[in-house]
């Protein structure tokens, strides 16, 4: 079951304003599959990798340890990055209560004040986006 969950998470795919990768995709995944744009692949490479110290990390296990006043935060701002989340609330039912979740799209200075501070339990990181035209006068 849970190998079929990190597949579903672990996908690249673009529309005409963003390219989104699933949240479970790790950095040399990234750099290794073909359907991931070149561009992001080198700026995996060049800024993520060497800043986590590590490849095989996720951005969401990778955001937990980001700070707003590093250089690599900077670079998620101007390539506009969002994070879609799944968001874990308590709902009522006749049978009871009943978890369920709430999908919510953030910005990344969002994203990494909801995890920095008191946030429920299971949070599942969806999909990291980006927007092409950032990605595309970025200068690696």
């Amino acid at each position: 079951m849970s190998d079929t969950l990190d597949r579903s998470f672990k996908y690249a795919m673009q529309d005409t304003n963003r390219i989104y990768i699933g949240g479970r995709m790790t950095y040399q995944e990234m750099i290794t599959w073909d359907e991931v744009p070149f561009k992001i692949k080198t700026i995996v490479n060049k800024h993520f990798i060497p800043d986590a110290k590590e490849s095989d990390i996720t951005f969401a296990k990778h955001f937990e340890t980001l700070s707003k006043d590093s250089f690599l935060f900077q670079i998620c701002k101007t390539l506009k990055m969002k994070v879609k989340v799944d968001i874990p609330y308590t709902a009522k039912t006749k049978s009871g209560e009943t978890v369920r979740f709430k999908s919510e799209v953030m910005k990344i200075e969002d994203y990494l004040d909801y995890i920095a501070g008191e946030h429920p339990e299971g949070i599942v990181t969806e999909e990291i986006s980006f927007s092409k035209l950032a990605v595309l006068v970025f200068n690696t």
